[in-house]
């Protein structure tokens, strides 16, 4: 395993390196210098101390406002732009960066190579930073922070010699900690090596000797990325940065084409696909599609398609152009092949991908939540007997007439075509009070009615009530008027029982 720690410095103080320059925030004693630049550390100054002692140190003191939600998400985009280096990176307490590029070196010509791109890379932002690899990830972190040379690369035979000089807090230790060990004269991590265990253990707590074993190897330590990396996964670099559409288009095609090659020859197919831009200021831009639970897709062209019908998104992002492009693959399962249907000029019959691939540019168009399909669902009221899914929802098929039937009881007389989402109220006219109406009113429209079947009893379903819904009996009817609609009116409530307050509704219309 090989791990890359990166500590970006400066804090963007680079147009200020001439003379003293530092950043200072609040703190429950007042402001404090939280870091300085080169020429202010010459003179004296150091992040931490008080920001008065500081300016009286040196009067013409450079001072601006720390902004340390701002420092916090530029790491994290910065953290996401080395992604283009090794899927596997980190942001490290808000300080740092770490990336374990095990496997990933060779494709930028070495570790010496890389790490020089990438310090190169750093500088054309306007950062300094100290670059370390190591065979571990204490080793990486201490040595990014504590090493005199800038850049270090070690390896298990000289981990050793590059750790002990360095100072005990390069073991990621807590700073109360590392004040009680250096009152006793343990300053360095040489003081530490060759000590007996135990004793150490049980003076210093558990925490020393463990961060000692992780820098050295003899202790596993796990590597929590940033984001889930993919199994499926491909990328390209470009010769020059691409800015306009249709190279943008192209690199999506050229993408796409490889993508689905690896999937196909792994039998495998993806539910998700997620596009990452990188451009040259490191700046990272992100598109995001999903395929609907009726098929799994790696067809090139379908991917390549729904990626670039999302192209408006950033399309004014993209700046002085992107250098490289990745293609990632999530939520991957194993396709199942099926014939496809031969067309010819007699026979033309629909291709069963055609819904699924409709359905997916729909609902990365207007989002999964706007593209729905209806479900059955074991209800006796109206309103619940079906639910919306969104169609990225995996689909089943359903007895729709199997269902009708079992909630009405057997005695099917059908349901209106447009059912309203809640119902709306009526004033009505009845020869009896608990018959049908023979004329009503709704939206400020009269309609006499010439033709009435029911009722239709539905009880209310007790067990899952909630506030506010009725808890009476309803008599559902379907009525016709004189010009010949129809429409689906009930009665909530019964005239002969005690505490019921009839009222009628209409909740749906037939033609």
């Amino acid at each position: 395993m090989r791990r890359l720690a990166i500590k970006p410095g400066g804090d963007g103080l680079q147009p200020h390196e001439a003379v003293p320059f530092v950043l200072s925030a609040a703190s429950a004693h007042g402001l404090r210098v939280t870091a300085t630049n080169e020429a202010a550390e010459k003179t004296g100054l150091y992040a931490g101390m008080p920001l008065s002692d500081a300016r009286a140190m040196y009067p013409s003191l450079t001072v601006e406002a720390a902004d340390p939600k701002g420092d916090s998400a530029a790491l994290r985009q910065l953290t996401l732009w080395l992604q283009h280096y090794s899927p596997y990176t980190r942001d490290d307490a808000a300080d740092g960066i770490d990336v374990d590029i095990t496997g990933c070196a060779h494709l930028f010509g070495g570790e010496t190579v890389m790490l020089k791109e990438i310090a190169r890379r750093l500088q054309d932002f306007g950062l300094t930073a100290k670059l370390a690899i190591g065979p571990t990830i204490g080793a990486a972190w201490a040595a990014a922070r504590y090493a005199p040379c800038a850049r270090v690369i070690m390896t298990r035979e000289t981990l050793h010699d590059h750790l002990a000089p360095l100072p005990v807090a390069g073991l990621r230790l807590e700073p109360s900690l590392v004040a009680v060990l250096s009152k006793l004269g343990l300053k360095q991590i040489r003081d530490l090596l060759g000590k007996p265990r135990a004793p150490l253990a049980a003076r210093f707590g558990p925490e020393l000797v463990s961060r000692l074993d992780q820098a050295f190897g003899r202790e596993n330590e796990s590597f929590s990325p940033l984001s889930t990396p993919p199994v499926y996964r491909v990328d390209g670099r470009f010769v020059e940065p691409i800015i306009t559409t249709s190279a943008i288009e192209y690199a999506i095609a050229r993408l796409a084409e490889n993508l689905g090659a690896k999937l196909i020859s792994a039998g495998m197919g993806a539910r998700k696909l997620v596009l990452s831009l990188y451009r040259v200021d490191g700046w990272v831009e992100t598109l995001e599609v999903q395929t609907s639970a009726l098929a799994l897709s790696r067809d090139a062209g379908h991917l390549a398609q729904l990626l670039c019908e999302r192209l408006d998104k950033i399309k004014d992002h993209t700046g002085f152009g992107f250098e490289s492009a990745v293609l990632s693959a999530f939520n991957v399962e194993i396709y199942i092949p099926h014939q496809s249907i031969l067309k010819n000029e007699k026979t033309r019959r629909e291709n069963p991908d055609d819904l699924p691939r409709l359905l997916d540019r729909l609902v990365n168009r207007f989002g999964a939540k706007n593209v729905t399909r209806y479900t059955p669902n074991e209800s006796y009221l109206p309103e619940r007997a079906v639910q919306l899914r969104s169609a990225l929802h995996a689909a089943r098929r359903h007895d729709w007439k199997h269902h009708t039937h079992t909630l009405q009881s057997g005695d099917h007389i059908g349901r209106p075509v447009l059912m309203f989402s809640a119902p709306e109220p009526v004033a009505t006219i009845a020869e009896v009070p608990d018959g049908p109406p023979i004329r009503f009113k709704w939206r400020r429209v009269s309609h006499r009615v010439t033709r009435v079947d029911g009722p239709e009893r539905i009880a209310p379903e007790w067990w899952r009530q909630s506030d506010g819904e009725s808890r009476q009996t309803r008599d559902y009817y379907r009525v016709e008027d004189e010009t010949g609609r129809r429409f689906w009116l009930y009665r909530d409530g019964l005239h002969d029982r005690e505490g019921d307050t009839p009222g009628w509704f209409i909740h749906g219309v037939f033609a």
